[in-house]
């Protein structure tokens, strides 16, 4: 029998990470993972769908070549996209591996079962530890009448061999409006429902617009408001009828409403852990209602996000083997939509700020008024700031429009360090670059914005 510092179930971001600064201060650590080391984020989810967007950007950027003075085209093949995608993904997860191989972490290729607060089943093997982290993940939503053989989740679209002629996807969120992005612009035909009665719930509704319209340029057929009541599956065709009796076909159909916590096998009953329909319950430092026993990622239910996934690990670690300082503040947690353009906020979106009854100003710094923005005829979106009326501190932004992910960086700065609003103003940032959209936006709290 084995004994550990620390098992992992999950080797994805919420356990990989985790059991890296496990290591990392001289613990012995085991990961029990029955699939791919890297979780759906790496194999199945934000690497391989992040691929394929630099793929399909590249190919929208040559599409309009003459925009950019120049001539030409390109054209692509599914087969090396595809191709492309799998190398990446198995690239980063040979580092993984490599690494945990440096560290000394063991991995065990079985389901892993926790049998009480120092014991974990994996497969046939019955490891002693110490302390556990629970990270199993999550599972695609297939229900009523999306649990049908023909109906598809990302991990099927993910291993397509070959590009249909048109898709229906149901569920308007990030997955969603992702894959609408990249398969639109691959010259498939997209029709997105969503039952709710715009795209992106979450996200405040000017910024939602622009990729509404951007999506519909594209080609894409979008209806809200209308959810699917039935499915009928035949040869090389699928349809689906909405409440209002319409009908969509297309040849094939993705479900994309949600992922649920991998909670069964996990043996969370047998061993008393207490867990919702949502998640499994935890309190700041990750740990459960059984001491030494904490949780992680998507299996807690509040976020699907695999940064907040890591944090949270890193979290419960740092709690057991180190100064336990660190905790996760929903309010500064970030997150980025690769939709065309892309889409990047920190901090809760400004009608969460309304609902709670705190008063926030807003001011907006347009990419159209951007000297590199028009040099790179990237034109469409917006930075928003969200700040309190009351101290002029900032509590969110919101950015839509070319290369969000990335400049989402310096909101998260300004979030989690509290600057000001009117401060952002007095930064200087260097010309032409796309962050003087902060600047401008910040100037805009005071005697207003240079360039409007």
């Amino acid at each position: 029998m084995s004994t550990y510092d620390l098992v992992i179930i999950g080797g994805g971001p919420a356990g990989y990470i985790p059991a890296i600064r496990a290591a990392q201060f001289g613990r012995r650590v085991a990961v029990v993972e029955e699939e791919d080391l890297g979780g759906t984020c790496l194999n199945r989810g934000c690497i391989p769908t992040k691929t394929l967007v630099a793929s399909t950007s590249l190919l929208r950027h040559a599409a309009s070549a003459k925009r950019y003075g120049l001539e030409g085209e390109l054209s692509f093949s599914w087969d090396k996209l595809a191709r492309r995608k799998d190398l990446v993904v198995k690239r980063l997860r040979k580092g993984i591996e490599a690494h945990f191989s440096n560290l000394g972490i063991d991995i065990i290729r079985e389901h892993g079962t926790i049998k009480g607060p120092n014991e974990v089943l994996a497969g046939n093997t019955l490891l002693r530890t110490f302390s556990i982290l629970l990270s199993p993940g999550s599972l695609p939503i297939q229900p009523g009448p999306f649990a049908l053989d023909g109906v598809q989740t990302s991990r099927d679209v993910l291993a397509w061999d070959s590009l249909p002629e048109s898709l229906i996807i149901v569920g308007g969120g990030v997955i969603g409006c992702e894959f609408a992005s990249i398969f639109s612009s691959l010259g498939v035909k997209i029709s997105i429902v969503e039952m709710l009665p715009s795209i992106l719930p979450g996200i405040d509704e000017d910024v939602t617009q622009v990729v509404f319209k951007s999506l519909q340029r594209s080609g894409v057929k979008i209806l809200t408001g209308n959810p699917v009541e039935g499915i009928e599956v035949e040869e090389n065709r699928i349809t689906a009828t909405l409440s209002d009796s319409t009908e969509i076909s297309a040849e094939r159909l993705l479900v994309s409403i949600g992922r649920k916590p991998k909670l069964e096998g996990l043996g969370l009953f047998d061993t008393g852990i207490e867990f919702t329909s949502s998640g499994i319950v935890t309190d700041d430092k990750q740990m459960t209602n059984i001491p030494g026993v904490y949780a992680a990622g998507d299996a807690t239910g509040k976020w699907q996000l695999a940064h907040a996934g890591a944090a949270q690990g890193l979290t419960a670690v740092e709690h057991l083997f180190g100064k336990g300082e660190r905790t996760v503040n929903p309010d500064m947690m970030p997150g980025c939509i690769f939709t065309n353009p892309e889409i990047a906020i920190v901090g809760p979106p400004q009608e969460e700020w309304e609902r709670r009854g705190i008063s926030v100003k807003t001011r907006i710094s347009k990419y159209i008024a951007n000297g590199k923005a028009v040099s790179m005829n990237e034109t469409g979106g917006f930075i928003k700031v969200i700040a309190r009326e009351s101290d002029d501190t900032v509590v969110g932004i919101q950015i839509v429009g070319a290369d969000a992910s990335s400049l989402v960086g310096e909101a998260v700065i300004a979030v989690n360090l509290g600057v000001s609003a009117s401060s952002l103003g007095l930064m200087i940032h260097p010309h032409p670059t796309l962050t003087e959209l902060f600047m401008e936006a910040g100037e805009a709290f005071g005697e207003g914005a240079i360039h409007g």
